[in-house]
């Protein structure tokens, strides 16, 4: 019995054995008595985006077999090959896919070699494609409202602007020279304005802003179309309208030196009387207006004495001759606002330097076009029934 026990053993490892020897070989029949090779990984695979095309790039495998790339989106739909030209990490591969829609996409990069073995492949998700849908969001970049443009003694003109966007990279400005050209200047996004020189005086002042979606987008994207910068209204056309309703000038200073290009006294006073009253002024043109600029009487009567503090605009393009407001629209309420918002007579040099650049009011958009324009004084900073000032700016639209 004892060596019956050892001969039963002994056989049941040959037959062990035997088995394990043939299943070991069972794979091959699947592989076609092949050995399977799996070429290098790409590396650092990722893309820049593009209007309707994206960037896709890598750091190439240094596998030396590797003969090409293979592209596939659309989940496999949709393809591009691209031959192996370095096969050193420290370079970079890059390709462009044009013809894509606006959508999030996902590539797929699978390196191959000279006998059709290929890698697993890595896959580069999320990539953002932009077009026209995007294009349609953008906004050209903000002008100055404070202070839209300064025409300077030498002929040319300097346009302001707002802050810019974080994804915006520049404006284009377009205007007329003496000459009649159509020239251009460029205001980059960390700068805030533009001087153009030789500028042709009233006329057509255009701009378009340029973004990137993404800071490493391959296209930038400009707004669809020109926006115009509002025109200073010409006033060498203004004159006074005097109407039988209208309040008179007192101590000299006439209401025509409300638009005579100066900041010196004297402006426009008008003697003492109660509260509400108004004047008005013939523009010479109809205009759409944008907005104006009152410049206040500085030294002791900044935000005090008779600046306005709350007033109305009203425009019409036929007062009525009795004076009464039956003609007229009523464009606007507006307050006057101090930086500081110290009480009366107490003013810090931000509201010194605020008042001198003049104070901005806009005029809400689709107001009518007018020609004749009528303040009507509510209240003035320091309550008395009397009101000063001394220049009035208007802008209109270039159309």
């Amino acid at each position: 019995m004892k060596i019956n026990y050892k001969a039963a053993v002994f056989l049941l490892m040959v037959f062990a054995i035997v088995g394990c020897r043939k299943y070991s070989d069972d794979y091959k029949a699947f592989l076609d008595n092949r050995e399977v090779i799996y070429p290098g990984l790409v590396t650092n695979s990722n893309y820049n985006t593009g209007n309707l095309r994206v960037q896709l790039f890598w750091n190439p495998s240094p596998d030396p077999s590797i003969t090409k790339y293979s592209l596939t989106w659309n989940n496999g739909a949709d393809s591009m090959i691209v031959n192996a030209t370095t096969h050193d990490p420290k370079d970079t591969m890059k390709v462009i896919i044009p013809g894509l829609k606006e959508y999030v996409y996902s590539f797929k990069v699978v390196a191959f070699d000279a006998s059709g073995n290929r890698s697993v492949g890595q896959e580069i998700n999320n990539v953002r494609v932009y077009g026209g849908v995007y294009q349609a969001t953008l906004l050209n970049r903000s002008y100055s409202l404070v202070n839209p443009y300064v025409l300077n003694g030498d002929g040319s003109i300097t346009v302001n602007f707002e802050k810019a966007d974080s994804t915006n990279i520049s404006t284009t400005v377009q205007y007329t020279d003496n000459n009649g050209e159509v020239k251009e200047g460029h205001v980059k996004k960390k700068a805030n304005s533009v001087t153009l020189p030789n500028y042709k005086a009233g006329s057509l002042i255009q701009y378009k802003s340029y973004y990137l979606p993404q800071q490493n987008s391959i296209d930038s994207f400009a707004v669809a179309a020109f926006d115009d910068v509002p025109l200073l209204c010409d006033k060498s056309l203004f004159s006074p309208l005097r109407l039988p309703t209208d309040i008179g000038s007192a101590y000299g200073w006439e209401l025509q030196y409300l638009w005579d290009n100066s900041l010196n006294e004297p402006g426009f006073h008008t003697p003492g009387q109660s509260f509400p009253f108004w004047f008005s002024l013939d523009m010479g043109a109809q205009a759409s207006l944008t907005g104006f600029k009152i410049y206040q009487r500085m030294g002791g009567s900044l935000y005090n004495a008779g600046n306005a503090k709350k007033f109305e605009v009203w425009g019409s393009n036929s007062p009525a001759g009795d004076g009464s407001f039956d003609s007229w629209v009523k464009i606007g309420t507006y307050t006057s606002v101090k930086p500081s918002n110290k009480p009366v007579g107490d003013n810090t040099q931000e509201d010194i330097d605020f008042a001198a650049a003049g104070e901005y009011f806009a005029i809400p958009g689709g107001a009518p076009a007018v020609r004749y324009i009528r303040i009507k004084v509510l209240d003035t900073w320091s309550g008395s029934a009397y009101f000063h000032a001394l220049e009035l700016n208007f802008y209109k639209q270039n159309k």
